[in-house]
């Protein structure tokens, strides 16, 4: 059971990415930071230099597969903002202020 209820999870959260990054064409960052600001446990999102985006989540104990979500956001970022590669993602803990994992988008 705890196998297809993963499925079932990763299967939503590939579909909620998909209609959030399908949405938006080639906006650029801020669209594409307004997009990661409303995936379900990112708590906020920010360009903290043009080579590092950082992303909160509101749950870092939650079970993310954070090299799945790095690829999401790395490629949707392509895709849909025209946001080009050459980048690191740095998923922050909120509590702890200290990074949880980091995926380099390139």
């Amino acid at each position: 059971m705890g196998i297809e209820r993963f499925k079932i999870k990763k299967l939503i959260l590939t579909f909620f990415f998909l209609f959030i990054f399908g949405q938006n064409g080639y906006a650029g960052k801020q669209d594409m930071i307004s997009a990661l600001k409303g995936i379900p446990g990112v708590a906020d999102a920010s360009w903290a230099q043009t080579i590092s985006l950082w992303v909160v989540m509101t749950n870092p104990n939650g079970g993310h597969n954070f090299d799945q979500m790095g690829s999401m956001i790395c490629n949707g970022g392509v895709t849909n903002f025209a946001v080009t590669k050459g980048y690191t993602i740095t998923f922050w803990n909120p509590y702890t202020k200290k990074p949880i994992t980091k995926f380099r988008c390139y």
